[in-house]
């Protein structure tokens, strides 16, 4: 049996399995909804997408600099030395553009950068435009882990008290000294709207995964777990098994079935991002 699932969907079952028994196929289908639950992948990872995401915007009003940000962005290992960041406020749209980072190296590396708005403006809404080795070659970027004065309170209390760290480590690291860089307006915020503005990714129509015949023989059982990466057409780019049934027959005959079903990728602040699902799978045996 299988079910996609960050949040749970419908299940699949196999199609060689004859479901004579009711009680069994219920029975399946609850294991198919546990192994889901315990499975929330993060969103899309930034090397799946861009080398680049943010971790943190902060308004340094607190500081007596209430037209002034912070922003933690996390890079990636690679030659990233430019980014782009678009800003909205409550009017206008900006883009103010970070250059001469060095990232190159085997570990993740963090930059506090800085900015300052006109007087009035806030930040609203902020997401990577674009990344690249100078300010004259850079590529556009999927939009992945943007930021949103409207997004909810995550649940998770780890998650809330990281966010918290990483605003706190923002404001601590400015001072009188440290340079900041001024955003180019270009035009008036475009506002958007929607019944929901902030839901999770999903499988819309999970495709049934086989049960392969090489498994017939050891009566092979497991549960497996696959990312689906989805860009922000919703379209797969990549699938990977992050949790192993044990058997690689079921592991490859899981991805199958993921690459084949279709999806609704994450919907945050009213704007289609790229985002990471968690396709799930519970073989019970021929």
């Amino acid at each position: 049996m299988a079910n996609g699932g960050k949040s749970t969907g419908a299940a699949a079952c196999p199609a060689e399995a004859r479901y004579s028994m009711k009680l069994f196929r219920f029975l399946g289908c609850v294991a198919v909804l546990f192994a889901a639950l315990a499975f929330a992948p993060s969103r899309a990872q930034a090397n799946v997408f861009c080398p680049v995401t943010i971790d943190a915007v902060e308004n340094l009003a607190i500081l007596g600099r209430g037209n002034t940000y912070g922003m933690l962005l996390n890079f990636e290992p690679g030659n990233t030395s430019s980014v782009r960041v678009r800003i909205d406020s409550d009017t206008t749209r900006y883009a103010v553009d970070f250059d001469e980072i060095e990232t190159v190296g085997g570990l993740r590396l963090l930059q506090k950068l800085y900015f300052t708005l006109p007087d009035g403006e806030r930040v609203t809404s902020a997401w990577i435009e674009s990344t690249g080795a100078d300010k004259a070659a850079r590529l556009a970027c999927p939009i992945t882990q943007p930021f949103d004065v409207t997004e909810p309170v995550p649940l998770d209390p780890q998650i809330v008290a990281q966010r918290l760290a990483n605003r706190r480590s923002v404001r601590d690291s400015f001072s009188n000294k440290t340079p900041t860089v001024k955003p180019n307006a270009f035009g008036a915020v475009e506002k958007r709207s929607c019944a929901q503005p902030f839901s999770p990714p999903r499988a819309i129509l999970p495709a049934q995964p086989v049960y392969p015949p090489e498994a017939h023989a050891v009566r092979a059982v497991g549960t497996a777990t696959v990312r689906v990466d989805l860009d922000e057409t919703s379209s797969v780019v990549n699938a990977i098994v992050m949790r192993s049934s044990g058997y690689s027959p079921l592991d490859r005959a899981a991805r199958d079935a993921a690459l084949k079903s279709s999806y609704r990728t994450e919907t945050f602040a009213c704007r289609s991002v790229a985002s990471s699902y968690a396709f799930v799978v519970v073989f019970n045996g021929p």
